[in-house]
């Protein structure tokens, strides 16, 4: 398997529109003694175009198909953000889209999928038969399928984030990511390793749904039979081949956050930060504040994304209240 390689994520990252923004890295201070001394900074992707972080891979998915195929369409899978992104990158380059998207999906990211124009398969099977009813759908429709999780073009567009980290954070030594199919950190952990081999790179993911963790531990892609987290953003339960083989190779450890970290977590950024954040974008901040990593080190949080519901919300606030660390 050939590896992406950082001239490859130059490139797609040279090539994304104007749509798509450069976030900005910001600072964060636990305590107010704490600020002008922070050694947390936050990569804000919760302000990308589509509240989270995947249009980048979008846009450079559907930029490399060959023009037969992007006339079909394109139909992919997704628990929520990945539809928004396809949603937004068809509609700017033309392409039409569909998105098979598990039932039990937030029912703000599907409507926001629609309001931007693809179509909206729900699925109720088996998580891991997701990519089974994306080919079938293809078929139906006459459609070009992509696998989100394989597609070199996606691991190759995530790692702009990683290049953006280098470039705004002078001084980074830890780069926290969240995991799940692990597109995003491998793409993330090539770009860093390819600019600063020094530079830790670490996954975090939620103790109930660590595919990539185990899969670490068995040394291959292995799959999970449970899955419980508020992190929907997070419902991978195996990760892809094709980025796992990029994070044995770049990135140096995967810990664990527990429900009451993520409450904690999405809190404490709200009302210290005043910054938004999803579950499955709070469990980088996560694993930071609660000490799952090493906080003496300059270390940069990918917030991944900010879309979620009312209800969610008031979920993490109960379980921060349960930790006992609201604030």
């Amino acid at each position: 398997m050939k590896l992406v390689t950082l001239t490859e994520i130059r490139q797609a990252r040279s090539a994304l529109p104007s749509i798509v923004r450069r976030t900005p890295i910001v600072p964060f201070a636990r305590t107010v003694p704490e600020i002008g001394h922070e050694k947390l900074h936050l990569k804000l992707e919760n302000l990308q175009v589509t509240g989270a972080f995947k249009v980048r891979a979008a846009f450079a998915m559907l930029q490399s198909m060959p023009p037969d195929a992007r006339a079909r369409g394109v139909v992919v899978m997704s628990s929520g953000n990945f539809a928004q992104a396809f949603a937004l990158a068809g509609r700017e380059l033309g392409v039409s889209i569909a998105v098979v998207m598990l039932a039990s999906t937030s029912s703000y990211k599907v409507e926001a999928t629609r309001a931007l124009g693809a179509y909206v398969d729900l699925y109720d099977g088996p998580a891991l038969q997701r990519q089974r009813r994306v080919e079938t759908l293809a078929a139906e429709r006459g459609m070009t399928a992509i696998d989100v999780w394989e597609e070199r073009p996606i691991t190759i567009g995530h790692g702009s984030i990683g290049i953006e980290v280098v470039e705004d954070c002078p001084g980074v030594e830890q780069v926290l990511v969240p995991v799940s199919s692990s597109g995003l950190a491998a793409g993330v952990a090539t770009a860093v390793k390819g600019l600063n081999p020094k530079i830790r790179t670490i996954g975090v993911q939620p103790v109930r749904a660590n595919a990539a963790y185990v899969s670490r531990q068995h040394g291959a892609p292995t799959a999970i039979d449970y899955w419980e987290t508020i992190a929907d953003g997070l419902s991978a339960r195996r990760p892809g081949e094709f980025p796992f083989a990029h994070l044995q190779a770049h990135l140096d450890d995967i810990v664990l956050v527990d429900e009451k970290d993520i409450g904690m977590a999405h809190v404490v950024l709200k009302r210290r930060a005043k910054v938004i954040a999803e579950p499955a974008g709070a469990v980088s901040a996560a694993a930071f504040l609660a000490g799952k990593v090493d906080v003496t080190k300059k270390t940069v949080a990918i917030i991944s994304g900010g879309n979620l519901t009312p209800e969610t919300e008031a979920t993490l606030e109960k379980l921060a209240a349960a930790r006992g660390q609201s604030s």
